[in-house]
């Protein structure tokens, strides 16, 4: 929070800059993290879109790689205090980055933010929950920060193979096996009148009419007798 600091993290050799809400005002610090040339992620937690679009005009003009994060200053926060809506918003105003920074302490909210688009998360994390401190109720737990990675590889694994749901050709022989064929549910002579009562439908496909004609059948007179569980093909009817 301090140009101090940014001598120190220099020193140290940090790759990134994260700066608070608090800070994204804060055109002293920004100046000053400018000049090391390093990506910036700003998270929004306090600011409105006017001070965001602000702070983005400042960082462009300095030619300052950056990404935003969705926030909310609440510890803990709460369902609906998420705002996962402002991910699409942020990306739509600022075709930047987006990433979600979370004091839920939950893996879902997590997940759910990179379902909606977020590319970063951000969170609190602590050995024991039971540890004191006043973010330990916002925060992860090691062995959950674990879950979480492994989750969001999965999630993230998952937008990048998008499905063509038109394309069924791999289902071809399940669907032979599950899809279902008209049969009758009862000893049937020649010449009885099909009602609905009179059809089930029965595994595999294509070995009698397809169910979805049942419609078709009803009010058809049978031209030979059938055993209970017989498939119903065209040829038995008029």
């Amino acid at each position: 929070f301090s140009n101090l600091a940014v001598d120190w993290l220099e020193e140290v050799g940090v790759a990134y800059y994260k700066v608070g809400s608090g800070e994204v005002t804060n055109f002293l610090l920004l100046e000053k993290i400018a000049k090391t040339g390093k990506p910036v992620i700003i998270s929004s937690g306090m600011s409105n879109y006017d001070e965001l679009e602000a702070t983005v005009k400042f960082l462009k003009k300095r030619k300052v790689d950056f990404s935003i994060l969705q926030c909310t200053t609440s510890y803990p926060t709460e369902p609906e205090q998420y705002g996962f809506n402002v991910i699409k918003e942020l990306k739509q105003r600022f075709d930047v980055s987006v990433g979600f920074s979370d004091h839920s302490a939950t893996i879902a909210a997590n997940i759910a933010a990179v379902a909606l688009g977020a590319e970063l998360l951000e969170f609190h994390v602590v050995f024991d929950k039971r540890m004191f401190g006043p973010d330990t109720k916002s925060s992860l737990t090691i062995d959950e920060v674990s879950k979480l990675v492994i989750d969001v590889q999965s999630i993230y694994k998952a937008l990048q193979n998008p499905i063509d749901k038109n394309n069924n050709t791999q289902f071809s022989e399940l669907k032979s096996i599950f899809e279902k064929s008209l049969a009758v549910n009862k000893k049937l002579l020649k010449g009885h009148v099909l009602t609905f009562d009179d059809l089930e439908a029965k595994k595999p496909a294509n070995k009698g009419i397809s169910a979805k004609n049942f419609k078709n059948v009803i009010g058809s007179v049978l031209n030979r007798d059938l055993q209970q569980w017989d498939f119903l093909n065209k040829e038995d009817i008029n």
